[in-house]
């Protein structure tokens, strides 16, 4: 057998040399809808015109399979005189049924928005409902039977454009279906009725809500009145100017100067004494406070208003 391939490469490297370098490219299996299995219809990349029509593959009667290997093609290409420069990419051999039919396209895109539709994330209440554009393959695709699709995610869809690979069943054999989606997925963006304050703690009044489809709104943008819970301004926001996320921070429960209650644990004794805080503080960060008792300086964890916590 060894000696067989060699004698092939060595008649490949002899016979007639193309232009250009070109590559045949197998897949793993493939589902035929005629009788015959032409070079073309087999590599999974563009072959030069005066090779797509060799003859790879012929069926004897309906639902018969195939096998064609990388040395079957290139010996037919051998004695037809075209195998020079050729090269082999993909599959080591190709399992070929014949006797499929072609899928409906509408079928196909209907299935893939049903698919793609169970990905979107769950609108807000009162939200416009989110949807879906899907940019599909042109060329029609062959199965050998019944076929359904499905998807491996299970997570729900970003706003905007995502690549999806949906997987096409075709009973014996699953293919991959790489489809483009954009996802219109709408949250509520909030634009100042009037000047905001640096430092200021935000609150839903402040702010105009608008519905927005998130597609092809900037990224960043507040776009949910939850994320203003607990938040300040990082900057003073003029009338009109839509908040980002950047514009939110943390709003201090301590300011710096603010006398506290110090609980200062050890085991399972707990002792509160007064205390000064000698910076600001957001709920769950550590400050410097005083104890007002013995004057020792300790790093604290506020817990609340006017709470801080010290674990000795």
């Amino acid at each position: 057998m060894k000696t067989v391939g060699w004698a092939i490469m060595l008649l490949a490297l002899m016979a007639p040399m193309v232009a250009h370098a070109w590559t045949v490219s197998l897949p793993d299996s493939l589902t035929a809808s005629s009788d015959v299995v032409r070079l073309s219809d087999l590599s999974t990349v563009p072959v030069p015109a005066e090779m797509a029509g060799l003859l790879v593959a012929e069926a004897g009667h309906a639902g018969e399979t195939a096998l064609v290997t990388r040395q079957g093609v290139l010996r037919r290409l051998v004695a037809n005189g075209q195998a020079g420069a050729v090269r082999f990419t993909g599959a080591a051999r190709c399992v070929i049924r014949f006797g499929g039919g072609k899928v409906d396209p509408e079928a196909l895109r209907a299935e893939a928005e049903r698919v793609v539709t169970a990905l979107l994330p769950v609108s807000p209440e009162g939200a416009p409902a989110a949807w879906c554009e899907i940019t599909m393959p042109t060329e029609a695709l062959t199965v050998a039977g019944s076929w359904t699709l499905g998807c491996a995610r299970r997570e729900p869809l970003p706003p905007g454009r995502t690549q999806l690979r949906l997987q096409l069943q075709d009973g014996w054999q699953t293919r991959e279906l790489p489809v483009s989606v954009v996802a219109h997925t709408y949250g509520e963006v909030a634009v100042a009725r009037l000047p905001v304050e640096r430092d200021r703690p935000l609150s839903d009044s402040l702010f105009e809500w608008r519905w927005t489809d998130l597609a092809g709104a900037p990224s960043g943008l507040v776009s949910s009145r939850a994320q203003l819970q607990g938040a300040s301004a990082t900057r003073s926001l003029g009338a009109g100017v839509t908040l980002r996320a950047t514009d939110l921070k943390p709003t201090p429960v301590i300011r710096a100067g603010d006398l506290v209650e110090l609980l200062v644990q050890r085991g399972s004794v707990a002792v509160s004494v007064r205390a000064l805080a000698r910076q600001a503080g957001c709920l769950g960060q550590t400050i410097p406070v005083r104890n007002e008792l013995t004057g020792r300086l300790v790093n604290a964890r506020v817990a609340g208003p006017g709470l801080v916590e010290w674990r000795r």
